[in-house]
């Protein structure tokens, strides 16, 4: 039950915290516009097939992103329970 509570506290706060947080950060800004770059040039050189499973890579590496942040937060929150106890 505790749980549900951490994890219904995280979705109603996370997405805005990290993308107020990250939209304003200048090195976020610029490694996001290299990546998006590197990404156009690698799409010109490849097949099709191979950048179809390069943005399916791309998608798994960013849920793996999103549940490392989930893990870190969720651990956060249960750590400053165990405090407030």
């Amino acid at each position: 039950m505790e749980n549900q509570k951490l994890e219904a506290c995280y979705s109603e706060h996370s997405s805005t915290i990290f993308s107020e947080m990250l939209g304003e950060d200048e090195d976020y800004q610029r490694l996001k516009k290299a990546k998006i770059a590197a990404e156009k040039a690698l799409q010109s050189v490849i097949c099709q097939e191979a950048w179809k499973q390069y943005l399916a890579l791309d998608e798994i590496c960013n849920e793996l992103e999103c549940a490392r942040y989930k893990t870190m937060y969720l651990a956060g929150a249960a750590d400053c329970k165990k405090l407030e106890e």
